[in-house]
Parts: structure tokens; C-alpha cells; sequence
């Protein structure tokens, strides 16, 4: 006579762990601190101040760069078909170009990192008051300053990025411990 067949009886470490196997797929992958749960990441870019090797060549990646120290450096917001860097290179004079498509339907979350006590103050269409001489940003400000600890991303005004109507001129100014800016760009759920 043959002996019955015994089936172990699974532990509670076990069963956990075939359940967790089999929720997996539907699990959405969390994202940075400071970007709320659920958004889907669609395009990033880096604003860095610029490093000592930089010979005004874009390479291969979503990079603007701007000066360490930058005062009033530009950067144009254009409309277009995509999210593209257009032209990286904001330094020594030049105009860098970044390309958007309908950014009233985005969230964009941005963060600094790199040297404690780094700066970056962008204004968005810059404007001055002929009666106070006060510099205004019509469309927005975003105002890092790198401290210590972990860096979180902070929403920016989706303003700064919407140029479907009419481009729109960014003015930076750095200190000269800025070193990098994040950008994220995120599909509302």
C-alpha cells in the first residue's frame, strides 16, 4: 500500500510572499520625494552650472547650462511638438532653448541638489515697473537654495512652461555654489 501524499502547510512568511508575487504587476513604482503618488514621469531635464570642462557642446542628454554666478542668463520657452532641449547653452551670452508641448496638462516638479548654499532664482518674463524700477515675473518665479539634507522636488508654476500662446523668456541668476536643478515633468492621473 502506498503512503498518502503529505503537503506541507505553508508558513505565514510564505503565503506573504506568493501574495506580494502576485500583486507586483499592478504596483506603481513610487516616485521622488515631493512628487505625489499615481503621476507618470513623461520627461526630465537638468539645468547645471556650468563645469569647468564645458566646451558649449549639449552631448547627449536633456541639459541646459548656465554659468556658476549667472546674472541675468537666458533661457526661451517655445511652443512645439514635443519636450525637447532645442539648444543647452545659456552661458557666456548665449540663448538656450527649451521646447514644450501643452504644459497646462503637466505637472513639473523641480528640485535642487549639489553644494549646500547654492542658488538658482529663474523669473519668467521679466517685466520693469517704470514707476518703482521694480523687477516683475509675470508668469512665476522658482527660488532654490540648496541646505542640508535630503532635496525634494516642489511643484513650479506651470506658467513658467506654457508657451502656447507666446514664448516665453526665462532671466537666471545664480550664486557660485549652484551646481544642478532637476526638472521633472509629470501626466496628471
Amino acid at each position: 500500500m502506498r503512503a498518502p501524499l503529505r503537503i506541507p502547510i505553508p508558513t505565514r512568511t510564505t503565503l506573504a510572499l506568493l501574495a506580494s508575487l502576485l500583486v507586483l504587476p499592478g504596483i506603481a513604482r513610487a516616485n521622488p520625494p515631493g512628487i505625489p503618488a499615481g503621476e507618470k514621469l513623461v520627461w526630465k531635464f537638468n539645468l547645471i552650472g556650468k563645469p569647468r570642462d564645458f566646451t558649449g557642446d549639449c552631448g547627449s542628454g536633456n541639459r541646459l547650462f548656465v554659468n556658476r554666478d549667472a546674472k541675468n542668463e537666458q533661457i526661451f520657452v517655445v511652443n512645439g511638438s514635443t519636450w525637447a532641449i532645442v539648444d543647452c547653452n545659456a552661458t557666456g551670452g548665449g540663448h538656450a532653448i527649451i521646447s514644450t508641448n501643452q504644459a497646462a496638462t503637466y505637472d513639473i516638479f523641480v528640485r535642487i541638489l549639489g553644494k549646500p548654499g547654492g542658488n538658482v532664482f529663474i523669473c519668467a518674463d521679466t517685466l520693469t515697473d517704470p514707476t518703482t524700477q521694480e523687477t516683475l515675473c509675470l508668469l512665476g518665479t522658482i527660488d532654490l537654495t540648496r541646505g542640508s539634507g535630503q532635496s525634494k522636488f516642489q511643484i513650479a508654476p506651470t506658467s513658467m512652461f506654457d508657451a502656447s500662446n507666446i514664448d516665453i523668456l526665462w532671466t537666471v541668476d545664480t550664486t557660485p555654489d549652484f551646481r544642478i536643478a532637476q526638472f521633472r515633468v509629470y501626466q496628471r492621473p
